[in-house]
Parts: structure tokens; C-alpha cells; sequence
């Protein structure tokens, strides 16, 4: 039988959109249909990461975000 996470790699970088939250702050999202659990996801379901898997298991994955030098604060400035 073959599993999804084939699809995926360990160490590799996806582009990953934030469908939920879990009690423990993660965000939660899929990538070829492996569900992708984002460690410090700060920001609410609708969100989209740059992500680096950090640990793979055959139904799921765990990831952080690649930290980006350009982000938006509440007021819409651009920091850089």
C-alpha cells in the first residue's frame, strides 16, 4: 500500500494554507492531501505558510514556518 506521504519529503519547503487551529497553537493545513501540523503558527485559519517539514510520519507531517524578513503589522505597514 502506498501512503500520501510519499509525496512529501522530510526537510523540504511547501507552501501550506492554515484551515485550523489546535489547542495548541498549531496550525493545521494539508499538502497532496497529508494533513500538516505548524508548529508557532501565530496567525488565524486562512493564512498561508512557507514551510519546512520537520518531521514525517505516513498520514501526517509536522512544520515550521520559515521565518520570511518582510511582514505585515495590524496597521498594514510593511517591516522589513
Amino acid at each position: 500500500m502506498e501512503f500520501a506521504s510519499n509525496a512529501l519529503e522530510e526537510g523540504g519547503t511547501y507552501e501550506v494554507r492554515v484551515d485550523a487551529k489546535n489547542p495548541k497553537g498549531e496550525g493545521i493545513g494539508k499538502v497532496n492531501d497529508v494533513v500538516v501540523f505548524i508548529k508557532n503558527a501565530k496567525a488565524r485559519a486562512g493564512k498561508t505558510y512557507t514551510v519546512k517539514i520537520t518531521k514525517l510520519h505516513q498520514t501526517f507531517a509536522y512544520a515550521e514556518p520559515i521565518e520570511s524578513s518582510k511582514y505585515f503589522i495590524g496597521n498594514g505597514s510593511l517591516i522589513v
